[in-house]
């Protein structure tokens, strides 16, 4: 019965969050889309120095976790078939553009006036929630794609830098984050040793390969999982505003997951146009922001509804989503669709 009831619901939703609108325009600036610095590094791995026989990353700076992304996603292109001049088809273009955002909003570093981690600085805190949360994402990705042998013979271990503060919330080896984290590197050596299966070069049939779009969002959610249990109420320089965003976001991500939303360029850029292009005040807990575009007001109005019927129903609002979704593709390409209605397209409040 709870099944039957979901479809209507998310009906129910998107006719709160706003209505339908034909042809959504994404920003009409495409760069804004692509990570600061994205074009200036070349994705290569000799771009780290070499101590005491250790690749060293520093990645509390924003270059470090960008080249860490870029080498991921230059490995994988070979996986993926071309669309675009910048294999827009690379399922790797979701997390990229995400972690791009998040830097472009200021969601990795502690305020203005600081001056341990200020914006623009180019470090990204230990203290920043987001930035937990984008360190495991990414952790868990590149040190798997290391273990599976994804990235080549690589003659020294990976180390990172250690912050300087929360040191013990983070893992800084592959052997580490092993040790500490199986299961997430199970599932991210999974993914990467899928990608390694692909003998046959991709051909215009194979645009669309759901078993990696699934694993990959597999490893998404494994990193989501273990920081969100570890910075769920840190994150000291955001407001009680911006951490119920931040969970009221990944929370509705957990839904886009279950209904295979598609981590290509288009898609993913589509999906981030309503990301709030600054972290939320306690004023904005009271009133829509008056400057935040109408889809950035859709987005937090969406996410927040979303958690709180899921909140009000113990979980079963995911559990039941996730459960239909597995039932067949079709259910998947409607939940995709409901997605869209939901949060992407609303055309007035």
């Amino acid at each position: 019965m709870g099944s039957v009831m979901m479809i209507p619901t998310f009906l129910f939703l998107s006719l709160l969050a706003g209505s339908l609108a034909q042809n959504p325009e994404l920003s009409s600036d495409e760069n804004y889309n692509y990570p600061d610095l994205w074009d200036e590094v070349s994705g290569d791995i000799s771009e780290f120095p070499v101590q005491n026989n250790k690749i060293i990353i520093d990645i509390w700076k924003y270059v470090d976790r960008l080249r860490m992304y870029k080498i991921l996603f230059n490995k994988s292109d070979e996986y993926f078939f071309q669309l675009g001049q910048n294999n827009t088809g690379n399922a790797l273009w979701a997390l990229n553009m995400f972690f791009g955002r998040l830097y472009k909003t200021d969601r990795l570093s502690e305020p203005s006036d600081s001056s341990v981690c200020a914006y623009g600085s180019g470090c990204i805190s230990s203290n920043s929630g987001w930035g937990g949360v984008n360190f495991y994402v990414l952790s868990i990705n590149f040190l798997a794609a290391v273990e599976s042998g994804f990235l080549g013979d690589i003659p020294y271990e990976i180390e990172f830098v250690r912050g300087k503060e929360r040191r013990s919330d983070y893992c800084y080896s592959l052997r580490e984050c092993r040790a500490a984290h199986p299961m997430a590197m199970n599932l991210g050596k999974r993914y990467y040793q899928y990608l390694q299966s692909k003998t046959a070069p991709p051909t215009a049939e194979d645009t669309l390969d759901t078993t990696a779009i699934d694993y990959m969002w597999d490893v998404h959610q494994a990193g989501v999982d273990i920081a969100t249990a570890k910075f769920k109420s840190i994150s000291e320089y955001s407001s009680a505003a911006e951490r119920d965003f931040t969970m009221d976001f990944l929370l509705a991500i957990e839904f886009c997951e279950a209904a295979q939303y598609r981590p290509y360029f288009e898609s993913a850029a589509e999906l981030l146009e309503g990301f709030p292009h600054r972290p939320l005040t306690d004023e904005d807990a009271q009133d829509l922001p008056d400057d935040f575009s109408t889809r950035q007001k859709a987005m937090l109005v969406a996410v927040k509804l979303i958690r709180t019927i899921n909140d009000f129903s113990g979980g079963l609002f995911l559990t039941l989503w996730k459960n239909l979704m597995a039932l067949s593709d079709v259910n998947k390409a409607l939940g995709r669709f409901l997605i869209k209605r939901l949060l992407l397209i609303p055309s007035f409040w």
